[in-house]
């Protein structure tokens, strides 16, 4: 364990169940990025640009900041930060958004590229296309190749690498440091998805109404295609066995 202020930019620690990367120090506290996408999701079920109003927003901020703090995350630890809602094209109409967990705005992945890798899959930022109402559903997000691209808010289909401002003095764990093992990679890669999948868990015991009935439909559509999963893999298994 270290304290976070400890471990350079770049870093890779786990909080809350989530791999996060340390970007840089932010308003008091320490600027930190999902290291990989923690779910999919609609930016806004209801196809709005503005992260303010977005589902997104109130999922990231009620039920998934709740999810962390399960997990052993410290409610005080998330600190509250401003994220500039500037739109690709210069207008401000929608002005700032104050968090305790957001996403990444497209200047501030333009400063923090360098830090962290591609991840093979697209992710949202918060950058709207425009604010022009007639356009008022395009968001920005990162492609696998890294390049920036804009999708309609209402896609399903996203990615979500959570943004949050850590206090600086919080103990984190640093992946690969806490045991020698020859089986440390392992055992983290299987810690990880057990902490994802309480993750998740948590989310599914949230009423829809808490965000929306089509965002708990989306929720549980997720959930449903990752027990079809494990029941193909135990399916596959038994059939391998029985040969």
């Amino acid at each position: 364990m270290k304290h976070l202020c400890e471990i350079k930019a770049g870093a890779r620690f786990l909080y809350g169940g989530v791999e996060w990367v340390k970007l840089s120090m932010s308003c008091g506290g320490v600027l930190s990025l999902a290291a990989e996408s923690v779910f999919d999701r609609a930016f806004d079920e209801e196809n709005c640009n503005d992260f303010n109003k977005s589902s997104l927003r109130r999922e990231l901020n009620g039920p998934f900041l709740d999810a962390l703090i399960r997990e052993g995350a410290d409610p005080a630890a998330f600190l509250e930060f401003g994220s500039d809602l500037t739109a690709d094209d210069g207008m401000t109409d929608y002005g700032e958004s104050t968090n305790k967990i957001a996403l990444l705005s497209c200047n501030q992945y333009r400063e923090y590229r360098g830090l962290f890798p591609q991840i093979g899959e697209w992710w949202w930022t918060l950058t709207p296309w425009t604010c022009d109402p007639e356009y008022s559903y395009y968001v920005r997000f990162v492609n696998s190749s890294g390049a920036l691209g804009y999708n309609s808010a209402c896609s399903g289909s996203g990615g979500v690498r959570p943004l949050c401002n850590l206090s600086s003095d919080i103990l984190v764990s640093i992946p690969g440091e806490e045991d020698n093992a020859p089986d440390t990679k392992a055992a983290h890669a299987e810690a990880l998805e057990d902490a994802h999948a309480a993750i998740l868990n948590t989310l599914e015991d949230y009423p829809s109404d808490v965000w929306g009935d089509a965002l708990g439909a989306a929720v549980a559509s997720v959930l449903n295609m990752k027990r079809d999963a494990e029941e193909i893999k135990l399916e596959e298994q038994a059939r391998r066995e029985q040969e």
